[in-house]
């Protein structure tokens, strides 16, 4: 993307965003930043830069709310994926016909897909957007700082940790360091070298909670697996709800998925650490 797109607007609210110390409480805690992507203005992520009728805000905002819908999210990477899909293939990813219908009303108002008679486009103004990744670790941050108000960043590259020191998204609530590292594809696709270097960057940053987001509403059963099979210690990860959708273990490990929602499993982390967890006494 261009850096024409992004408007006055934008890099003001990208100026202001900056103000929230969020390197400051890094360096607090010894951490040495190498960079994080920029908060309002990374050409990598999703914006609703096509639909003047709106205010920059109010695009930010609606972007914001319909990216956290799961029924959304599916359909606009399953369509960008492809760059076209069926009308049958996309019923088929949805609970019903009328969810459908609103969700692809949705895309075609913010020019995110084209229609032509019952195929649906990636529209050609986001070539250069080849998967969600990026703009799932935006939203993620984007619900600390709106939904929270607390600092937060994503593609977060710090000295002395694995793998570059590149971490999904960094937050601060009350001072707890939170890090979450988000998978956007499907479950089966996360290679067990993924996982292991999930372990490795939570060991060596080592914050009070570090989050493994899968974005699906399936089963995580065989990750939590796997996972468990690569810890180094502490005890088994193992379900803490009924629907197998949180996991915990190891002392400061979550497993999520995004059943019924990413803000919703977001909070489910915080309400089992802040409720349960914290209060433990953790021995080598």
């Amino acid at each position: 993307m261009g850096a024409e797109r992004f408007s006055a607007a934008d890099m003001a609210r990208e100026r202001l965003a900056r103000q929230d110390q969020f390197e400051i409480m890094l360096r607090r805690q010894g951490w040495h930043l190498i960079r994080h992507k920029p908060v309002y203005t990374d050409p990598r992520v999703i914006r609703l830069y096509l639909n003047q009728e709106l205010e920059p805000d109010e695009r930010a905002r609606r972007f914001y709310e319909s990216f956290g819908d799961n029924t959304f999210r599916k359909l606009l990477r399953h369509i960008f994926f492809h760059k076209s899909s069926s009308y049958a293939d996309l019923k088929r990813m949805c609970a019903g016909e009328q969810k459908l219908e609103q969700n692809l009303a949705r895309l075609q108002e913010d020019h995110l897909v084209t229609h032509d008679g019952m195929l649906y486009h990636k529209s050609p103004a986001y070539k250069h957007i080849d998967n969600l990744g990026p703009t799932l670790e935006w939203y993620i941050a984007e619900w600390f700082r709106d939904w929270l108000q607390v600092p937060a960043r994503h593609g977060v590259a710090l000295k002395g940790v694995a793998d570059g020191g590149d971490l999904d998204v960094v937050a601060f609530v009350d001072s707890i360091r939170v890090m979450v590292e988000s998978k956007s594809g499907s479950p089966n696709q996360i290679t067990e070298n993924e996982l292991r270097l999930f372990l490795r960057r939570a060991a060596d940053f080592n914050p009070e909670i570090a989050v493994l987001l899968i974005d699906t509403e399936s089963s995580i059963d065989r990750q939590v697996e796997i996972l468990n099979r690569l810890r180094a210690g502490g005890d088994p990860l193992t379900p803490q709800d009924n629907h197998h959708s949180l996991f915990w273990g190891a002392r400061h490990i979550y497993v999520i998925n995004a059943h019924p929602g990413l803000g919703d499993a977001l909070s489910a982390v915080l309400r089992l650490y802040y409720s349960r967890i914290r209060h433990m006494s953790f021995f080598q």
